[in-house]
């Protein structure tokens, strides 16, 4: 019969042991965090980045088999661990000779495991185990243990592989080994903001992060205010959404994903309008049917000018948004054909004001009215989009404070001087920081009591779209009613804040860290929209601020940028341009173009070094007073 005595020793032994075992883990490798950024529903790209470990997995298959294999073969190994699933098809095609075959499977074990054991080197049994597939964790774990050195051990090695193929489990051996080592090459994703709108599949993104990664952050972008404002009830931030949807030829994205029923906006857009040139989705148009070309187009038409039209009422209720330049529809001649902006008469290219009143025009019309009462119902009852915007929101923040890096996407809004601008509502200034925090605020709020009405909420998630000093857009205004209707690029031309010329000043860059409580060593990593003409890394302030565009960089001539932040450093990597799937398996060279040291560790970081060694720290902390209780 076991005694209290007995069951109180055990339990303090087990105390002890998670000690023991949390203690070791501090002294361990720091991990690799990748830092990507406008994603853009870019699911393929985002995948391949992913995949890759952001070019991780191809330099630490250099790292293990230089000398061992040629540079080509550790590419076609590199492919093997990125598609598993493609290159096994592609491989039982090729090759149709049965020893052949067995032999590449027996390479294939042989050198993933090795890969997989130098992968997990820096992590703790139980975060390793997470990393694979159950089915294969007791036979991962033995292959991983065994040291073939010994003649006994290698052929109980060998018998373990052997098995595994004469046992039909090869393929999934070898996918769950692949998928296990791209989720050890990163130990955690920052995403820095725009994982929605433009690419088809932004819901495929976070159904992989759902299923697939388990330690990420999302630093929000102004086009994922949009969907998130729209489940809170933003008919505004709804209209700019459709309207993109429409330009990029992803209606089907709404139902398909969302369950979201566009006909009432169909109905009526092809009903009122016809198509016009400046409306044609921006698509290769070979490559959609005439009828969608035509709904694209017609639907962008109706939420634009219905937009611009609810645009104007919210700009008159808040006049502490200073964004009266904005109202452009009581601007135009009573014939609809130009309009006088600053003095100066302009023509009009294509208008399609056919349901805009002359004489209240920021009144949306009845047929309007029953459109839009339609679908922000279905935007907020959607429970797909509740569930994928609150794990956008519940992952997410106006920015993150990690391991001493502040990681933000748009911009800390500042004037010519590097003073941060000061945004006043309800009678009090925020700045900064405040900003920010106080905008999360306002968002979480709006999520939590979602409302069809116009209301304070849904008009400042709009202006974090939109507006001047939201950190999260960066510009002075959006031109969308000038880039659609008027030939005037100077009337189109939309300014940055001052805080992109700035960031190359390295006392800016100290002022932001100062605001933020980042201490002298840490960096600031931003997203957003890299410079046009950007031919060199974007490294600026002397490395303390960088700027990543992994996800859907403007620039075609590469991939964007990602950055990796290992127990040694930090580098950035100029990816090579993700073309398709089948490029890239075809395409045996390296995912990386250009590598650019950043910074240099004088001593290689280890977990006690981090935002987890802290926690690690604490829980031993805790554990300790336990035991001395």
């Amino acid at each position: 019969m076991r005694n209290k005595f007995t069951n109180t020793v055990e339990n303090e032994n087990e105390i002890k042991s998670k000690i023991i075992n949390l203690s070791a883990t501090l002294n361990l490798p720091k991990g690799t965090e990748a830092f990507i950024s406008d994603v853009h529903g870019g699911y393929d790209r985002f995948s391949h980045i992913m995949r890759s470990g952001a070019g991780n997995i191809s330099k630490k298959v250099s790292e293990v088999f230089s000398g061992k294999l040629m540079p080509v073969n550790q590419m076609k190994l590199s492919c093997l661990i990125y598609y598993p699933s493609e290159v096994l098809k592609e491989t039982k095609n090729k090759i149709t000779d049965a020893d052949e075959l067995e032999q590449w499977y027996m390479d294939s074990f042989n050198n993933l495991i090795e890969m997989l054991r130098y992968v997990a080197n820096k992590y703790p049994k139980d975060l390793v185990q997470k990393a694979i597939q159950p089915d294969f964790w007791n036979i991962t774990e033995n292959l991983l243990m065994i040291d073939t050195n010994f003649k006994d051990k290698r052929l109980y090695y060998q018998g373990l592989l052997s098995s595994i193929e004469r046992l039909n489990m090869a393929d999934d051996f070898i996918i769950a080994i692949s998928h296990a080592i791209q989720r050890l090459a990163i130990e955690r994703i920052h995403i820095v903001g725009d994982i929605y709108d433009r690419g088809s599949h932004p819901d495929y993104v976070i159904n992989y992060l759902i299923n697939h990664w388990q330690n990420f952050d999302i630093e929000w972008g102004n086009h994922d205010i949009l969907w998130m404002g729209s489940m809170a009830g933003s008919k505004l931030c709804m209209l700019n959404l459709i309207r993109i949807c429409a330009r990029y030829d992803n209606l089907k994205l709404l139902n398909e994903a969302y369950d979201i029923d566009m006909t009432s906006m169909i109905k009526l857009a092809r009903h009122s309008y016809r198509p016009l040139p400046n409306f044609d989705p921006k698509v290769d148009l070979t490559q959609i049917s005439e009828e969608d070309r035509m709904t694209d187009n017609c639907v962008q038409q109706a939420a634009a000018i219905m937009q611009f039209k609810l645009e104007g009422q919210a700009i008159k209720r808040r006049p502490e948004f200073e964004m009266d330049d904005r109202l452009l529809l009581d601007k135009l001649s009573q014939d609809k054909k130009s309009i006088t902006i600053n003095d100066k008469e302009y023509p009009i290219d294509n208008g399609c004001f056919q349901l805009v009143n002359p004489g209240n025009p920021y009144q949306i019309s009845h047929p309007e009215q029953v459109v839009l009462i339609d679908l922000i119902n279905q935007f907020i009852h959607s429970s797909k989009l509740n569930e994928h915007m609150w794990f956008m929101y519940d992952n997410g923040a106006m920015y993150v404070k990690h391991n001493g890096n502040l990681l933000l996407h748009g911009c800390v809004p500042t004037d010519e001087q590097g003073n941060f601008v000061k945004w006043q509502i309800d009678g009090r200034k925020y700045l900064g920081k405040d900003l920010s925090d106080y905008f999360q605020i306002i968002l979480r709020d709006a999520m939590r009591h979602p409302t069809t009405g116009d209301c304070f909420n849904s008009d400042v998630l709009w202006y974090l779209w939109c507006g001047k000093d939201s950190p999260l857009f960066g510009k002075d205004k959006m031109t969308t009613f000038e880039r659609y209707f008027i030939d005037d690029e100077d009337l189109q031309k939309e300014t940055l804040n001052p805080f992109y010329e700035l960031r190359k000043k390295e006392w800016f860059a100290d002022r932001v860290k100062d605001e933020f409580d980042i201490e002298e060593e840490g960096h600031i990593i931003i997203g957003h929209t890299p410079d046009e003409n950007e031919e060199n890394l974007p490294i600026m302030s002397k490395g303390k601020i960088i700027q990543v565009n992994g996800g859907r960089p403007k620039m075609e001539h590469n991939g964007g940028f990602t950055l990796l932040y290992d127990s040694y450093g930090m580098q950035l990597l100029q990816l090579k341009p993700f073309i398709s799937l089948s490029t890239s398996l075809k395409d045996l060279n390296d995912v990386i173009l250009k590598r650019k040291i950043v910074e240099n560790s004088v001593e290689r970081k280890v977990v006690m070094d981090t935002d987890r060694g802290d926690k690690i720290k604490q829980r031993i902390a805790d554990l300790s007073a336990e035991l001395n209780d």
